[in-house]
């Protein structure tokens, strides 16, 4: 899976969090043993902390970002080359096979 994508399933699971621990702090009635809930709401912030410094570490490894303007230019640049260079040799291995 690459980055972009655990990037983006880790923000719909934090997402995800977010709307379970307000319908969960919701349902909280009166009279329910506070300690219990207080450790509820602990786990709740410490799994919200951890999915949100997991999506740190996936920004902070995105490609590009420690690369000036001209260099992702010159890196897009260079795979383009290539990728035309490839799309000549598959023209020609297609024509090959078919005489």
């Amino acid at each position: 899976m690459d980055r972009l994508t655990q990037l983006q399933d880790a923000i719909d699971e934090m997402a995800r969090m977010f709307a379970n621990s307000v319908e969960f702090l919701n349902r909280v009635q009166v009279g329910q043993d506070q300690i219990k809930l207080k450790e509820n709401q602990q786990e709740i912030v410490q799994d919200v902390v951890k999915k949100a410094k997991q999506i740190e570490i996936l920004i902070d490894n995105l490609p590009g970002l420690r690369n000036t303007e001209q260099e992702q230019f010159d890196m897009i640049k260079e795979l383009n080359k290539e990728m035309q260079e490839a799309n000549l040799e598959y023209i020609k291995a297609v024509e090959d096979a078919g005489r």
